[in-house]
């Protein structure tokens, strides 16, 4: 991939001003350049997941795949009811939408 920059900048901060980017670097996990390119651009920037919520949200996917797959095998077995099976997709479909919304807020 080509580089389309060409135009380098140099810039003097304070022990104030680098201490507050250097955090926020951090707790981005952007780079300096590319953390002022989204600020010059008026992009957001969000902070990145903690470890917790990664966690989270890999332990709510497992939930979700077993339990799809648990459904699958009951209602191919005959053992659940039609509106059972549509319950229970429901549920899975509101939790999975409920946990995508949540992760965009971090990503």
């Amino acid at each position: 991939m080509q580089n389309h920059r060409f135009i380098k900048y140099g810039l003097w901060l304070s022990e104030e001003e680098n201490k507050a980017m250097t955090e926020l670097c951090q707790r981005t996990g952007l780079s300096r350049a590319n953390l002022l390119r989204k600020l010059i651009l008026s992009k957001p920037i969000k902070e990145r997941p903690n470890v917790d919520f990664l966690e989270l949200t890999n332990e709510i996917n497992q939930i979700g795949i077993n339990f799809n797959q648990l459904v699958r095998r009951a209602h191919a077995l005959g053992t659940v009811s039609d509106s059972d099976m549509k319950e229970a997709q429901r549920v899975y479909n509101k939790v999975y939408h409920l946990m995508r919304e949540w992760e965009k807020t971090w990503r």
